[in-house]
């Protein structure tokens, strides 16, 4: 007695084997090299925040202090500027600079703090993508965050 032949036989060519196999490895290695992209962007996000926390810090320094001790604690100054450069206890690799100018109005004063990173493990190449936003400084120093605000005198 014969068994009737099916004209179609169930199961996977080795053709379609090989055709799915590549088309996940492709996925699976897209996959593993965005991966560290977010672990670098999320490295870049908290050191922005640090920054600017830091920044906001000496500014409301600066305004508990009040408009007269610009003068008295700068570095260096002139009669209408000066500079004050220092670090944080709390966070090492940051440091920041703290410029302030007479403006054109009496009694008001422009303030720039700019907050620094002073990372050794960031190379240049690392951030190539980001050139834009940080300034190499001769001392391997990255300029992470300017910012800028008024300081008036109360009477």
């Amino acid at each position: 007695m014969d068994l009737p032949i099916q004209a179609k036989e169930k199961g996977f060519t080795f053709f379609e084997v090989i055709f799915i196999t590549v088309i996940l490895s492709l996925g699976l290695l897209t996959i593993i090299e965005i991966l560290p992209l977010g672990f670098k962007a999320k490295e870049a996000a908290e050191q922005y925040s640090i920054t600017a926390l830091l920044g906001q810090k000496i500014i409301e320094e600066v305004k508990r202090e009040g408009y007269e001790s610009l003068s008295s604690l700068s570095l260096s100054q002139s009669e209408n500027c000066g500079v004050r450069e220092g670090e944080f206890e709390d966070y090492q690799g940051y440091r920041y600079r703290l410029e302030w100018c007479d403006s054109e109005t009496p009694y008001l004063r422009e303030l720039k703090v700019t907050i620094l990173l002073n990372n050794w493990e960031i190379k240049s190449g690392e951030r190539e993508g980001n050139a834009k936003n940080h300034l190499n400084n001769e001392d391997n120093s990255w300029q992470c965050l300017d910012l800028v605000t008024y300081l008036a005198k109360k009477d």
